[in-house]
């Protein structure tokens, strides 16, 4: 067996004991799963609108924490826990929480220079609604911040272990969700409903079998403008160095005795 193979059989093994030590045989109760150390993810996309929204409102949005920057409006939101109903037979699973501890969304008014961040969210599927802290100058509060719907349904596979994939979209905020929100930016409090009305984007949610890897953006291939400024710049460079070295043979040449006859 190589490594790959075998990280993927740890991995599969722990999650398997874990859910054999909380599920009977054909009947299961909701259990609570450490996914810190799984493939466990929630990619969080705006859409075009709430991008437009925070720029005209003079809000520029970025990620802390566990959290990092894919692209423009694309976030990754390691998943941490999550709690499901697990039945063996026959085979379903239906999720009840989803956490990502450690993570947050930042926000910052370039007009007031007012700071708040959106930390350690939950998804509760039962209530569709998106919980998390509010931290501002005011201080901390945990709130409900946004509805969804899920717009892909739970898909789950039991081949190499257990797969978990959905999405989560028309992410609106709640009422004290934007309340909260434009108050600790500074915003006019006319402007919360107009954010109510504003479908903040979707979070793809993904949990597999394998020990959790760092998620970065991808790399932009270079432009072939930028390529042909790259050669012609070693072009000119290895001109210069020959250039160079054959005045320096020259003057060589010239300083040797009987040079000049």
């Amino acid at each position: 067996m190589n490594h790959i193979a075998l990280r993927r059989a740890l991995a599969w093994l722990s999650l398997s004991v874990g859910l054999s030590g909380a599920v009977p045989a054909a009947f299961a109760s909701p259990i609570t799963l450490d996914t810190t150390w799984l493939d466990a993810n929630g990619r969080l996309t705006l859409t075009t609108d709430a991008r437009q929204t925070l720029a005209l409102t003079g809000i520029d949005m970025s990620v802390g924490g566990k959290a990092t920057t894919l692209g423009e409006g694309v976030f990754n939101l390691p998943i941490s826990q999550i709690t499901a109903d697990v039945k063996l037979l026959p085979p379903s699973l239906t999720m009840q929480l989803a956490q990502a501890k450690g993570s947050s969304l930042d926000f910052a008014n370039t007009l007031t220079q007012a700071k708040a961040s959106l930390t350690d969210l939950s998804m509760d599927f039962n209530s569709h609604l998106v919980y998390g802290d509010v931290l501002s100058a005011a201080g901390k509060s945990r709130l409900s911040l946004f509805t969804f719907d899920v717009t892909a349904p739970l898909t789950f596979s039991l081949k190499g272990g257990i797969s978990v994939n959905m999405t989560l979209g028309n992410l609106h905020f709640t009422d004290e969700g934007a309340t909260s929100f434009v108050r600790a930016l500074g915003v006019p409090d006319f402007l919360a409903p107009v954010l109510q009305q504003v479908d903040f984007g979707a979070i793809d949610a993904r949990v597999v079998p394998w020990f959790r890897t760092a998620v970065v953006a991808s790399v932009p291939e270079p432009s072939s403008g930028l390529l042909w400024a790259l050669g012609l710049a070693m072009a000119a460079l290895m001109v210069r160095k020959r250039a160079g070295s054959g005045a320096r043979r020259n003057a060589l040449h010239m300083a040797l005795p009987g040079a000049h006859r």
